[in-house]
Order: structure tokens, then C-alpha cells, then sequence
């Protein structure tokens, strides 16, 4: 049936059209470039190129993360939202694998770059005509087999994974992996909403305000798990992270009293209300990431 599923590549491996094809099951029957939209069963994927010539203005550079200009042919104005474009755009909350090569347009080579995720997406004008930009990350993972490894790790309970801190060279080598399906399972598990005031702002384009927040913080190393987040909106996750307001193991929002700075008004709104957080208690925020990030701002 082809991908998503066990994988025949390695990272910069290079093949020819229709070695890719071979190890997609599928027929292109023409030169492959661009946003490549298929099927495994149910399951959605993409393959992604990068084609280096006149046409396309993809920045990929040589780290992690590069920008990646969406579908749609110059000469006929405006990029339009297509189903490979809106995909793209879905990507940034769905799972949706998109294995990613690079090429050079009229070379018979394309060179995997593993799977890849789309971390932010805006329709901007270029100068000439209005286009989608994706901002791209490398995940450093080959098959779609081990992001989800990565994604089970993510959602593993806290009362099975009680370090909140790394500790594994395991979990160091899947971390880009595992960032990305932090950050969606968070946003997901909260319905794009803030946990702190209720939010759930949109862009023009529908593209949720609300970030994935660790408790303990990523700098101090903190894990990627469910229960080491909360969805918040921009202004409340800058709060939250620079000690402006810190939990309860209740969840009952406390202001940080231990600054001669004033408070700003819609920080101290959220004193003394409670966090809102998903129904399923594997999701829910656990007592010793809350307790754990008042201890690091001096709050307990």
C-alpha cells in the first residue's frame, strides 16, 4: 500500500523517480516536483520537494528549519488554497507525515531528507502576487514509524514517567520528533484554547493563536509530555514563563508577589480563577510539573 508505515530509505539517500515511486507504491507519471498529496488507507501523506531551478523559491539552507513556498503557477496570479496547499495548512495541527527531497530541476535525483513539519504558515504578499509561505522543520526521523513512537511518548502518563526532566540518549536523538508532537497533541488536548483566560483567537486565515507551554520549562530540561503542557495564549504563555503567574496543585492561579514591578491588568484579571484543562485525566497538568515551575520562580 505505500507510506505512512515501514520505511525503505535513509536520511540523504539519493534515488531516481522511480526508486521513489518503488518505495511510495504509486505513479506519478509525470516529473515530480512540488506538493504531492496521497493516500495510505485512511491515512494522509505527502511528498514533499524542494526543485532548485527558475521556478520555485524554496529557502532551504543547510539547517533545521527553511521556508517552503506553497502551490500555485506564477503566471496565473494569486496562489489559491488547493487541496495540497490547505494540507500543508492542516498540517500544522493534524498528524500528517510529509517526507521530504530535494532536488534539481532536469537531475534525475532526489535526495530524503526525512520527514519534516510545518511549525507556522502565512498568505503574504511576495511583491507580485499573494502566496503561502510555510515556515518547515526537519525532524531528523526517517519513517512515520518512529514519529509516533515519538507521539506515544508524548501522551505516556504521569504517573508512569514521573522524571520531568530528559534523561535518556533515546529521548535526546527523538526530541525534534517529539517537539513537534508536543506541541500539537497540547494544542489539541486544549481545543486551541487558553487555559489561563479561555481564549481561542484566530488568525484571518483560521490559524490558532494559543502556543504549547511546558510547566517546567524546555531551558531547565524539561520533558515533551502531555502532562508537562498547557495551551495559552501569546500574552499568558509569556507570563506563565516569565513568572508573572504560576498553579496551584488545585490549578487556582497565583500572582507572583515577589517583585517590586507592577502587575500588569491582564495578568492580575486571572488571580484566583482556575486553569481549564481537558477532561481526560492523562491529559491534565500534573502536580509535580505545577509545583516544580512555582519552586523555579520562587512562588512556593
Amino acid at each position: 500500500m505505500g507510506c505512512p508505515g515501514e520505511f525503505e530509505l535513509e536520511l540523504h539517500q539519493t534515488v531516481t523517480q522511480a526508486e521513489l515511486e518503488g518505495v511510495f507504491s504509486t505513479n506519478f507519471g509525470y516529473q515530480i516536483k512540488g506538493i504531492n498529496l496521497r493516500r495510505a488507507g485512511d491515512q494522509r501523506y505527502i511528498i514533499l520537494l524542494s526543485n532548485e531551478g527558475e521556478i520555485y523559491d524554496d529557502r532551504i539552507g543547510h539547517g533545521d528549519r527553511f521556508r517552503y513556498i506553497g502551490e500555485g503557477v506564477p503566471e496565473k496570479g494569486d496562489q489559491p488554497e488547493t487541496a495540497a496547499n490547505r494540507a500543508l495548512k492542516e498540517a500544522t495541527r493534524d498528524l500528517i507525515p510529509i517526507y521530504f527531497f530535494t532536488s534539481v530541476e532536469g537531475v534525475d535525483a532526489y535526495e530524503y531528507e526525512g520527514l519534516v513539519d510545518v511549525m507556522n504558515h502565512t498568505y503574504v504578499n511576495d511583491g507580485e502576487r499573494m502566496v503561502y509561505r510555510f515556515e518547515m522543520q526537519k525532524l531528523g526521523s526517517v519513517g512515520w514509524d518512529e514519529y509516533t513512537d515519538a507521539q506515544a511518548t508524548v501522551m505516556t502518563a504521569a504517573d508512569d514517567d514521573p522524571p520531568l526532566t530528559e534523561t535518556t540518549a533515546r529521548e535526546q536523538t527523538t526530541r525534534l520528533a517529539r517537539s513537534s508532537a508536543f506541541a500539537k497533541q497540547v494544542k489539541r488536548a486544549y481545543e486551541d484554547t487558553c487555559a489561563a483566560c479561555g481564549a481561542a483567537r484566530r488568525s484571518p486565515d483560521g490559524k490558532p493563536e494559543v502556543e504549547a507551554a511546558h510547566i517546567y520549562p524546555k531551558a531547565e530540561g524539561g520533558k515533551d509530555r502531555i502532562y508537562n503542557g498547557l495551551a495559552l495564549c501569546r500574552l499568558h504563555h509569556w507570563a506563565f514563563d516569565t513568572g508573572w503567574f504560576a498553579a496551584t496543585d488545585d490549578r487556582e492561579i497565583i500572582l507572583n508577589d515577589r517583585t517590586d514591578e507592577t502587575v500588569p491588568e491582564e495578568i492580575r484579571a486571572l488571580e484566583g480563577t482556575q486553569l481549564t484543562v481537558p477532561e481526560e485525566p492523562a491529559k491534565q497538568p500534573s502536580s509535580d510539573a505545577l509545583r516544580a515551575h512555582r519552586e523555579l520562580h520562587g512562588m512556593e
